[in-house]
């Protein structure tokens, strides 16, 4: 849960970098918290996840709140692995995510590197 909290702190900060616990914990939580606003969601607010015209707002709001912090730890990540951040622009096609991903999972670089010194969190 620290990392989550740390990145949240840290929304605002794309340069230096994020280490693969904090990227993995803060995007298992993320997605832990997302699970149960949609559930909420569904019980109290009558979303149908299948009716194009519903919407969850709970899981609306919160994503919009935390659609900045996951673009820095991402974009901190792939400084860790010694990438530039326009990498994260990969998203935008279907390999490009596969790659994005295998980048999340690799090492980060020992040392310093060109964004800075290893994340100490």
């Amino acid at each position: 849960m620290k990392y989550f909290t740390l990145a949240l702190k840290n929304w605002d900060k794309f340069k230096g970098r994020a280490n693969r616990s904090e990227f993995w914990y803060f995007t298992l939580f993320y997605l832990i918290f997302g699970f149960i606003l949609s559930f909420i969601d569904i019980l109290f607010f009558g979303y149908e996840p299948m009716d194009p015209t519903s919407f969850g707002v709970l899981s609306t709001v919160y994503n919009l709140v935390l659609f900045i912090p996951s673009i820095s730890v991402t974009v901190r990540r792939l400084h860790d692995v010694n990438k530039s951040a326009w990498n994260f622009l990969w998203y935008i096609t279907i390999i490009g995510v596969f790659y994005i991903i295998i980048l999340n999972i690799l090492k980060g670089t020992d040392g310093d590197n060109k964004y800075g010194p290893p994340s100490t969190a």
